[in-house]
């Protein structure tokens, strides 16, 4: 179980290595039933599902408090984000309702957003502030089910709570499993200064995704599928546009990191650390490992060399 204590004891190194981290922390006891989340250089546990625990990147606890939801009693957390100017959304489902709490970074709640049946299931703050969530909706007459109907799985807030933006029907991916369903902790939309990426499911079963990019006013940039490439937590999408994914090769019982190539349209392997990939920190990639129930995490430069896969 997921044990809250302070963490992210945060390691200066004046002088490394080119192709050693820039930056590493630590993160005792960090591990759990399911895995900590990581968002701008914020670690964060929602274990058990309706508590919140946040750690800033200097090292300290911020808090851990739970989330009331509707007040029905089965609420979880499904999304965190933090923006630059230090504003918590989270985002939660509480059968039949759903909504996203805005708050400050000593948890206390400063306006809630009815997401009405759509469930809010990632999140992620843009340039301007505006919340961005890729998620799922419920059938408006039997809220048990998924809505079989086409809606659209991006909506766009602003920061006072108004929907401000609706894109990317359900109907653009191979039908099956909700394309923008929860897959807690996992970080499956970012945005960048010109565009918003999404990892959505796209298929009958859980390896089939696609990684799909759309401008700041929602329309269509690219979908390139991902299907096997795939480990959480999710595609990792840097500041300057890059995407990036790790896969384990069963074959040579190691992971590979794979960087979209848009000229090509293919997933070209790269030089990494032999480390899990984590996510995103501006232009950096985050790895972590684990040992004697310690959580390390290293921030790299990204890598230059790369190969096609054949």
């Amino acid at each position: 179980m997921f044990r809250a204590i302070p963490l992210l004891v945060l390691l200066n190194w004046p002088a490394l290595p080119a192709d050693g981290p820039l930056r590493e922390a630590s993160a005792p006891a960090i591990v759990g039933m399911i895995m900590p989340g990581f968002y701008n250089g914020y670690l964060f546990s929602t274990e058990p599902r309706h508590v919140l625990t946040l750690f800033a990147p200097d090292g300290h606890e911020l808090f851990s408090l739970p989330f009331e939801g509707h007040g029905n009693g089965n609420v979880g957390i499904e999304s965190v984000a933090i923006d630059g100017n230090r504003t918590l959304a989270v985002g939660w489902d509480d059968p039949p309702n759903s909504g996203i709490d805005i708050c400050d970074l000593s948890g206390t709640r400063v306006r809630s957003i009815d997401t009405g049946w759509y469930v809010p299931a990632h999140l992620a703050f843009g340039g301007d502030h505006s919340l961005w969530a890729l998620g799922w909706q419920r059938d408006a007459t039997r809220p048990d089910r998924h809505d079989d109907h086409d809606y659209p799985i991006i909506r766009k807030y602003s920061i006072d709570g108004k929907e401000i933006g609706a894109y990317l029907p359900k109907s653009t991916f191979a039908p099956g499993l909700q394309p923008g369903m929860t897959y807690h902790n996992a970080h499956r939309i970012t945005v960048t200064a010109d565009r918003v990426g999404v990892e959505a499911y796209s298929g009958n079963v859980g390896n089939q995704t696609e990684w799909v990019e759309l401008d700041l006013n929602g329309k269509l940039i690219g979908k390139w599928r991902l299907d096997t490439r795939h480990h959480f937590p999710g595609v990792a999408f840097t500041g300057d546009d890059q995407a990036y994914v790790q896969y384990y090769n069963r074959e040579l019982k190691s992971t590979q990191v794979f960087r979209l190539n848009r000229a090509t349209s293919t997933w070209d392997l790269v030089n990494s650390p032999s480390l899990a990939l984590y996510g995103a920190d501006g232009d950096k990639l985050v790895f972590a490992q684990w040992s004697n129930a310690v959580m390390y995490l290293s921030w790299f430069q990204q890598p230059e060399r790369t190969s096609v896969l054949k």
